[in-house]
């Protein structure tokens, strides 16, 4: 096919070859395509199996999982529930903005503590 193609250059255009060379690249990655779509299915179908596999437990392992399951959705209905009810002091203590007046009245009283150097907040 390429001995051929090559005797046809001589006489051909530029427009020619490159549609030449287009369909001839077109061709090898269809095969390419091809080929990866053969291995990918077995390579698939392997790693599916082996995930499966990896979720048969034992006995104690199921008893473990629904174990620290249950104590993960305990837990996480009390932070729930402590939220809605702490929920807006905690913000309200931690998350408000401080003023230029707070600020420096926190320097002044920090100043009246003569801390050493190491021991005063950075403000």
């Amino acid at each position: 096919m390429f001995a051929s193609d090559a005797n046809n250059l001589d006489s051909s255009s530029i427009i020619d070859i490159l549609q030449l060379y287009w369909n001839n690249s077109l061709l090898c990655i269809s095969d390419t395509f091809t080929t990866v779509r053969e291995l990918d299915s077995k390579i698939v179908l392997t790693f599916i199996k082996n995930i499966l596999e990896s979720f048969y437990f034992t006995d104690f392992q199921l008893k473990l999982l629904k174990t620290f399951s249950i104590i993960l959705v305990i837990n996480l209905l009390l932070i729930v529930t402590v939220w809605k009810i702490y929920g807006k002091s905690i913000c309200e203590r931690f998350m408000k903005i401080s003023t230029i007046r707070e600020i420096e009245e926190l320097k002044a009283s920090v100043s009246k503590l003569k801390l050493p150097k190491e021991h005063t907040p950075r403000i």
